[in-house]
């Protein structure tokens, strides 16, 4: 549970918006070569054999074989049980390929890209933001064997940390994203790529990192008054098994309440500009509840046309204002501590009347043990027809 009262997490961006990009470590982004390091890195630090020459030695140290054995021993039970129950469902509840537009909107999940790609394998953006530095790709081949084995320490606790909860508790997961060798949400995306089978191509630092399209600004940077602070992004590629189709991932690192977004006028506008967006939200601390995030309910109501979310998510009041008409899954009940203040009747009223279907895998905060699994989902989409702002496209 995210228990700092400011938190976002969250990434995929338009294809048509891909910024100009360079490698991270100063590598040419056409090279085969540093790809296939990448995906390399990616699959020691998941427990996967490595597929670079270079790294058959570290799979060979004691300390690499016992992370592999320690976390695909954890990872085969989320995947043959958790994981597996949500896709199948998925299968039989969510419309195939991406359900609305190309980019899935997933605001406030930190490093979460086990849940987003596990719903929507097909879109070819994501678009994630959040308060987790960024971070960079592990530097293995520069380790000592010692730098090297805490680096897998590291990973493997954070990674079984996850697996456990299917969430991210956030005062914690910024205290182990300062580790020693393991800082910022870069490792965390490539062990979880990984781990779901695909292929990382490109790290990519977003410069500029964001593509505003400002008048009078040939190359769509952002200058002037507005502009106050640099806004830090990453940006990574990657593809499915046996798929041509290359996806990007879309990460943002910053501050989403109201007062602070006040440091990057345009961002909300190059949210809005990613419309009509596929959008989840799931163990949001009910952020979106309050007042500190009003703007940014408001841009992700504005945006989104396709959603998935848990009660943490957009109030459900607020949702049937706007025309949405979601179907709901599992099991409402008041929410844990100490976020008993969101409990919503109008949701509460709606489940007593649709008698939804169970929800057969965990989705959000779990309950208490005693209490049991109470999950809860909400599916919805926004009536084709239905009126939404006019806003200005990115170029």
């Amino acid at each position: 549970m995210r228990l700092l009262p400011f938190m976002a997490g969250a990434i995929f961006v338009l294809s048509m918006l891909a910024p100009r990009t360079v490698l991270a470590q100063g590598v040419a982004i056409s090279d085969p070569r540093a790809g296939a390091r990448l995906d390399s890195i990616a699959r020691l630090l998941a427990g996967l054999p490595p597929t670079y020459a270079e790294h058959a030695k570290l799979a060979r140290a004691r300390a690499w074989k016992e992370h592999s054995r320690a976390i695909q021993a954890s990872w085969s039970k989320v995947r043959d049980g958790q994981r597996a129950a949500l896709i199948a469902w998925r299968n039989a509840e969510i419309p195939w390929g991406c359900p609305v537009g190309q980019t899935v909107l997933y605001p406030f999940g930190g490093p979460d890209f086990l849940n987003v790609h596990s719903l929507f394998p097909d879109c070819a953006n994501l678009v994630m933001f959040g308060l987790e530095r960024l971070g960079a790709v592990p530097d293995i081949e520069a380790m000592t064997g010692q730098e090297f084995a805490q680096l897998l320490t590291n990973v493997r606790s954070f990674m079984i940390n996850l697996f456990a909860r299917n969430y991210f508790v956030t005062d914690t997961m910024l205290k182990n994203l300062r580790k020693e060798r393991l800082r910022g949400v870069v490792p965390v995306f490539m062990v979880s790529m990984a781990l779901s089978g695909v292929e990382v191509l490109r790290v990519v630092p977003l410069d500029p990192p964001v593509p505003f399209a400002n008048p009078g600004q040939a190359d769509g940077s952002p200058t002037g008054p507005g502009r106050k602070r640099e806004l830090k992004g990453v940006s990574i590629e990657f593809r499915g098994a046996g798929s041509a189709q290359v996806q990007r991932l879309n990460y943002f690192s910053l501050d989403a309440t109201d007062a602070a977004i006040a440091n990057y006028p345009q961002f909300l506008d190059y949210l809005r500009a990613l419309a009509p967006t596929t959008t989840l939200i799931k163990s949001a601390s009910y952020l979106l509840h309050g007042n500190e995030f009003a703007r940014m309910r408001e841009v992700i109501l504005d945006t989104s046309e396709f959603l998935v979310q848990d009660d943490t998510g957009l109030p459900y009041a607020r949702l049937l204002k706007r025309g949405w008409q979601p179907h709901l899954y599992g099991i409402y009940a008041v929410p844990i501590p100490p976020f008993e203040y969101a409990y919503q009747p109008a949701l509460a009223a709606a489940y007593d009347k649709q008698k939804p279907k169970p929800l057969p895998f965990r989705f959000g905060y779990q309950q208490l043990e005693k209490q049991g699994d109470r999950s809860n989902l909400m599916v919805a989409r926004l009536p084709s027809g239905q009126a939404r702002p006019r806003v200005g496209r990115v170029r």
